[in-house]
């Protein structure tokens, strides 16, 4: 906590010196106003995390027709998303805020007080001048956003809160071995066991394989719980616990580690954390099952096919729990991330003009890409070409850094009328219908966190992280890496948790907080 103190008086007083020598503009010159065709060069340093691989090449050909369509030079640094909350705050903390720099939002106890020191642009006067950067973001979001004087700090970046991480298999493999498409927690068991007593042509394979806890998120709803969240105590509804409170949560935890213990997932396994490591070893033909984003489904069968043309990727639906409780989708706020402008920044109104341009003009260019490179038209819509046929300078990796503000009318219901065609490109066109069927399956049944993390606890601002590193990182992060843990060590570290000052914020949330009902994102 000292260490904090120490890290945002710094701060602090970085931002006082330099309040005191500038003030937001041009450089003295007055801001252009948006649509008045102001020709200076919008110039600003940018630090952003990349969840694709972090292989961005300053100068290419995308970054260079951006900035001459947006009249921008952006001097952008990336980190992998994995390291990016360590190395943001080291950066913080040595007083150089970058112009613009992703953080988790004023729910983070590190962002909120670092926005309190001054570090950050209230934004409000900007949102108001540019309505469409405000109207990018549904109104309630801002509202939970606002701070106790109703100033806005912080642009979230948005996404739909039904975000399925499903699980596909080889079919072909599972026809092969005579195994039936496990329909519980204990048939699934099962099959990981047969898959790793098996050979598949004359090799042994993984029979899991998945990046993180993140990724079983839907997985766990099987155990009736929603992973990682505050939900209802079974003996109150009307009072809020964290999810290592929870025996369900605990128990999907053992779980995991006897999956673990027992060789049916991945070695890798929270060992060398990365999401595509684990969708590349099933693409390679070395797992027989992934768990993976649903967005990635389309891909994952289109290159595997290009290797081996009698391959069948199905997906298994939702499992049935020990406990009779049918699995689904464990949803999440619509708020994933977001980003702040530096109170030193020169040229805050350049930096709104440049998310208007991405909004409106620069929409199908943020979104898409280039014609020719990155998608074509077809049936009057753009539909992205396979990644194998985008020139390597057009890629993800080149495209993600400049990724900024995307309204949220993007990221909401999936246009499955757009993934007809793009799965017809892809030359999958008829896995289409069971890919809607399952999406569908998650969704009937909804998981949610049921606590608003934008209505505060001042225990929790002040020592929530403390106690969390304290006495839950260690059992949380490592029991099912870790056989040495067990149910009492967990249970040991949450009483130590809550005798620490955890139940003084247990009561903060629930007095702060009062509505408790399941909360609906759509």
């Amino acid at each position: 906590m000292k260490k904090l103190s120490m890290l945002l008086l710094t701060v602090l007083m970085t931002i006082s010196v330099a309040a005191g020598c500038s003030k937001p503009g041009n450089d003295g010159q007055a801001p252009g106003q948006q649509g008045e065709g102001n020709e200076q060069v919008t110039k600003f340093t940018y630090l952003k995390p990349v969840w694709g691989p972090a292989t961005y090449q300053k100068g290419g050909p995308f970054e260079k027709e951006l900035f001459q369509k947006a009249n921008v030079e952006i001097d952008v640094q990336i980190v992998p998303v994995t390291d990016y909350n360590t190395k943001v705050k080291t950066i913080i903390g040595s007083g150089t805020v970058p112009d613009v720099v992703w953080g988790s939002g004023p729910s983070d106890a590190f962002f909120k007080q670092t926005q309190d020191a001054g570090a950050f642009l209230p934004i409000n006067e900007y949102l108001d001048k540019y309505p469409v950067v405000r109207e990018a973001v549904p109104e309630s979001l801002w509202e939970w956003l606002k701070d106790e004087h109703g100033n806005v700090y912080f642009l979230p970046n948005t996404l739909n809160p039904d975000v399925q991480f499903m699980m596909y298999y080889r079919q072909d493999w599972f026809d092969e071995l005579g195994i039936e498409v496990p329909t519980t927690t204990a048939e699934f068991e099962a099959v990981l066991e047969k898959i790793k007593n098996s050979k598949i042509d004359g090799d042994k394979k993984l029979p899991l394989t998945a990046a993180d806890m993140w990724t079983l998120k839907d997985l766990a709803t099987s155990f009736g719980t929603s992973l990682n969240g505050w939900e209802p105590s079974p003996d109150n509804p009307d009072w809020l616990q964290p999810f290592f409170q929870n025996p369900k949560q605990l128990e999907f935890y053992l779980w995991v580690q006897k999956l673990k213990r027992e060789g049916l997932i991945d070695p890798d396994f929270l060992v060398s954390p990365n999401s595509h490591k684990s969708e590349d070893k099933f693409k390679a033909g070395n797992s027989a099952i992934l768990i993976s984003h649903y967005n990635s489904y389309p891909t994952i069968v289109s290159e595997i096919k290009k290797t081996d043309p009698n391959a069948k990727v199905g997906i298994i639906s939702p499992l049935v729990g020990p406990h009779g409780d049918k699995g689904g989708v464990r949803t999440v706020l619509p708020i994933d991330r977001g980003f702040y402008i530096s109170a030193k920044a020169k040229d805050p109104d350049g930096i709104f003009r440049y998310l208007a341009w991405q909004l409106t003009e620069g929409h199908d260019m943020m979104k898409y890409g280039i014609e020719g490179k990155n998608y074509e038209i077809k049936n009057g819509r753009k539909i992205l070409f396979p990644e194998d046929q985008m020139p390597n300078e057009y890629k993800r990796p080149q495209m993600e850094p400049f990724w900024t503000l995307m309204p949220f009318s993007d990221t909401g219901a999936v246009d499955w009328e757009y993934n007809k065609d793009w799965m017809e490109n892809l030359g999958v066109s008829d896995v289409y219908d069971l890919y809607k069927q399952k999406y569908e399956e998650y969704s009937a049944n909804k998981y949610p966190d049921y606590r608003n993390k934008f209505i505060l606890s001042a225990t929790e601002l002040e020592i929530g992280s403390k106690l969390h590193e304290d006495f839950m990182n260690t059992v949380i992060s490592g029991l099912p890496i870790n056989y040495k843990l067990t149910k009492d060590d967990w249970n040991k570290q949450v009483e130590l948790w809550l005798k620490a000052g955890g139940s003084t914020i247990l009561e903060e949330v629930n007095r702060n907080q009062t509505d408790k009902s399941k909360p609906s994102f759509n």
